[in-house]
């Protein structure tokens, strides 16, 4: 059995046994962070840093309902060492990491839930 990306302990509690809520949060989740993760793809080639770490500080929060504690940490370490530290090394190695992992878990969500493509 594959290891999960995910674990909807936390969404589970804020939906308190609505799993037609639990499947809204899904969906949304998969819609928004595909884009997010393309728009992440968009600005990487032109190393527009600000903008991969504004689209990583709204990733960090959806990362972590899903506990997806791996992806959390890589899109806040990123966020902090864009616009806090300044630090870019490694930065596009982790970007990349994010997206790929993000990807992954986005694939996995869709799989385990039947979640179809809105587009």
């Amino acid at each position: 059995m594959a290891q999960k990306h995910y674990n909807l302990k936390k969404i589970n509690e804020i939906a308190q046994g609505d799993q037609g809520f639990v499947r809204d949060m899904l969906e949304t989740f998969v819609e928004n962070v595909s884009i997010e993760i393309k728009r992440i793809q968009t600005f990487m080639p032109m190393e527009n840093w600000t903008a991969i770490a504004e689209t990583a500080h709204k990733l960090a929060s959806n990362f972590a309902y899903l506990g997806s504690h791996n992806l959390h940490t890589l899109a806040a370490d990123i966020e902090k060492s864009v616009i806090n530290d300044n630090n870019l090394i490694g930065i596009a190695e982790k970007t990349e990491e994010m997206c790929n992992q993000g990807i992954v878990l986005i694939r996995q969500l869709k799989n385990d839930f039947c979640i179809l493509d809105k587009n």
